[in-house]
């Protein structure tokens, strides 16, 4: 992943991602979120790649870990949450060399990590990881979610929602906006045509097949398309004892 691209992007981001899905992605938070909260209602959650945090304050559980490698992002995830009254703490971290900000509201707490989902290292275990439109950002697929695999509880939850390769009808017409339209709009919104460009193509380069050859030790408690066919959503839940 580029990361020279979300920091360039990072002020504009939530409006340039509503505008260029005609808000389809805020559907399919609220439908992930929706599904999530079937099986876990709280804990502690690791959200990896969080752009500008949404998908995390959408779930509101009482402790987030906040994963995200731009720098730009990491201070509009601040910007984001000291607006709905979070306070920074200053605090040693110890178990990481990579930047960490730390939020708390109440008995809510926010752990911001500037870092890499092939990388991150917690304190403590998460009950819940989520991945909302970001395997296909990881430099590293498998080595990726072996390390975040390592950060989930066993018993836990690995949610995810991506945009994959999809043979379907449907599909054709969705790609070409991706690839003709979305960068058009992309230039005029924030300047950055070529940049999303290499959109499309990443989507056309992800097999939902190669996600799950990730995930053999874990079970499958929901798997559905959303809307659109290049959208999936896999909820897992990892083998192991109840924790």
């Amino acid at each position: 992943m580029d990361i020279k691209i979300y920091d360039k992007l990072a002020k504009k981001y939530d409006l340039a991602t509503k505008i260029v899905s005609f808000g389809i992605e805020e559907l399919w938070r609220w439908m992930f979120k929706r599904e999530i909260k079937k099986h876990i209602k709280n804990g502690v959650l690791l959200d990896v790649a969080s752009a500008t945090g949404e998908m995390a304050r959408v779930l509101d559980f009482d402790k987030i870990y906040l994963v995200e490698p731009s720098s730009e992002m990491v201070k509009v995830i601040v910007e984001k949450f000291e607006k709905e009254g979070y306070k920074k703490e200053n605090f040693e971290v110890v178990f990481q060399e990579r930047p960490h900000i730390k939020m708390k509201k109440g008995k809510k707490e926010i752990i911001i990590i500037q870092d890499t989902a092939e990388n991150v290292k917690l304190e403590e275990k998460a009950d819940l990881i989520t991945a909302f439109m970001a395997l296909r950002n990881f430099d590293d697929l498998k080595k990726g979610i072996k390390n975040l695999d390592s950060q989930l509880k066993d018993g836990g939850y690995f949610a995810i929602v991506e945009m994959v390769k999809s043979d379907s009808l449907i599909a054709k017409p969705i790609l070409w906006y991706m690839n003709n339209v979305v960068p058009i709009i992309a230039g005029f919104l924030v300047g950055m045509k070529e940049e999303y460009k290499l959109l499309g193509k990443s989507i056309d380069s992800l097999k939902e097949e190669e996600i799950l050859e990730n995930f053999k030790d874990y079970e499958i408690i929901k798997k559905q398309k959303l809307i659109f066919p290049i959208a999936t959503m896999i909820i897992m839940r990892k083998n192991g004892k109840d924790s």
